[in-house]
């Protein structure tokens, strides 16, 4: 016989209850939550995916924030966690996309940021050792008294973790040209294991998981609590170039020039077209593409790397970009993303990873998609190691406007789908991404499924990530032939 709803919902709270004071024991009350506002705050990342996808079917709902404060009080959580078979959302600062911090099936919602302690810094062999939601901004400022800085970090250096870098992958950002991509920084992580275990994989850890299942694993084998990362000395110069071009093959060939120069690689390296320069600065510059480089070495290195990109932009007739204008971008790097979405109510954006020798294609194809669908629009390309460029791309929409929102993302879709025909992919998963993931890349995804079975049976930690979809392909494909039908 059935218990009513009033019963169902009364055993429930019971059980919630217990459960939050069992874990009270050993993680201080006041950074246990369940409070809705808390919760709701927890639950989204700059995407805002989650406002349409999860914010109002209850099921998805989190019941508890908690934030562990170091390796053992998260080992203890997650082991509670398994003996009460209550699903987890790992999060950090929540500043990737596409819900890839949003509770997919309620339960725990395991906030990182407590653990932002810096236990070791080697001055010597240039490593430093520290909990997964420190800031990079917090660790960029530590280092700089050692006279050190990371080898390379994301352009949400201001608030996004350590943490967060690793298990998204890290192959775009400050410093990857130069220096490589985070993969290569990484000496070892401390991972705390779905059923609660923590263990220490490096380069030659020989267990069930590598550095590279983590890497880009968007939490599914479990929590990043610890991270050491090789790093280097700060550099004694560092000054940044821009050139406007007439057209988007003058910019891309500009843009390979400094990205293949391997006697002076750039720190940072960025094309951009008109609308965004327009959309993410107070100020914007004439023309239509834009390339931005940072130089960071020696003096006299790079003072080369300058001379080398001015000589280059000439040939091209590359129009130089103000100081002042260098100075302010290079100063608010790290808002210009974000900049955009004051120019409208609702922001959609989509990331992709384009190998080099594809950028014209892409740009191609993608200026065919929106010269048929009247949005705002931008596009942004940002370079990460040789072989590879994250390309976001922007529709500006109002959020009363729902056929122009789905038409907008109809074109992100095609856009996709032409890109992995390609053999190139998306930049972020995350939730929304996924069903794109187990699609394209099959062989890539049964591994990744074998592994999170063996490791989370119950698959509690992190679900609807890289192994299974709450959204399927036929789906997804009607809705956006509909959308582009009424847009």
């Amino acid at each position: 016989m059935k218990m009513n709803k009033a019963k169902v919902e009364e055993k429930q709270e019971i059980g919630k209850t217990k459960f939050t004071k069992e874990i009270e024991e050993f993680i201080p009350p006041a950074h246990v939550s369940t409070d809705m506002y808390d919760i709701e705050a927890t639950s989204g990342d700059l995407s805002l995916l989650s406002k349409y996808h999860y914010k109002f079917k209850q099921d998805y709902q989190a019941t508890h924030v908690v934030r562990p404060g170091t390796t053992e009080e998260l080992s203890n959580l997650m082991k509670k966690c398994r003996e009460y078979s209550i699903p987890m959302t790992i999060r950090a600062a929540g500043s990737s996309c596409y819900s890839s911090s949003t509770p997919t099936n309620g339960g725990v919602i395991i906030d990182m940021r407590r653990m932002d302690k810096i236990y070791e810094i080697d001055a010597n062999n240039k490593t430093v050792r520290c909990g997964a939601g420190i800031s990079w901004l917090r660790l960029i400022e530590a280092l700089l008294e050692y006279g050190l800085g990371p080898k390379c970090y994301p352009t949400s250096y201001k608030s996004s973790c350590v943490g967060g870098f690793v298990v998204t992958s890290g192959k775009v950002g400050i410093g990857v040209l130069k220096n490589g991509i985070m993969k290569d920084a990484i000496k070892s992580v401390v991972l705390v294991k779905t059923d609660g275990s923590v263990e220490t994989i490096s380069r030659n850890s020989q267990g069930d998981l590598s550095l590279d299942d983590i890497i880009g694993s968007f939490g599914i084998f479990g929590a990043v609590a610890e991270v050491e990362l090789q790093v280097s000395s700060l550099y004694t110069s560092m000054e940044m170039i821009g050139y406007s071009f007439k057209t988007f093959k003058m910019a891309v060939e500009f843009f390979r020039i400094l990205k293949n120069n391997d006697t002076n690689r750039p720190f940072f390296l960025s094309l951009s077209d008109k609308n965004f320069e327009k959309y993410a600065h107070w100020t914007f510059p004439s023309r239509t593409y834009f390339v931005y480089a940072v130089y960071s070495d020696d003096p006299s290195a790079t003072s080369q790397g300058v001379s080398f990109a001015k000589d280059a932009a000439l040939k091209l007739d590359g129009l130089g970009i103000e100081d002042w204008y260098l100075k302010e971008k290079w100063r608010n790097l790290a808002d210009t993303e974000l900049n955009i979405g004051r120019w409208c109510q609702n922001l959609i954006f989509q990331e992709y990873w384009v190998s080099d020798n594809r950028i014209e294609d892409f740009y191609n194809f993608y200026t065919e998609k929106i010269s048929k669908q009247k949005y705002r629009n931008a596009f942004y390309l940002m370079s990460g190691a040789k072989g590879g460029n994250r390309i976001k791309l922007f529709g500006l929409s109002d959020i009363k406007n729902s056929r122009e929102f789905f038409g907008i993302k109809a074109v992100f879709n095609d856009i996709t789908i032409n890109n992995y025909k390609n053999k190139d992919n998306l930049y972020t998963l995350g939730v929304v991404n996924t069903f794109y993931f187990l699609k394209y890349d099959p062989e890539r995804a049964e591994y990744l499924r074998k592994l999170k079975n063996k490791l989370d049976p119950e698959d509690l930690v992190n679900s609807y990530r890289l192994v299974k979809a709450k959204m399927r392909p036929w789906r997804v494909g009607l809705l956006f032939w509909i959308a582009k039908l009424l847009y």
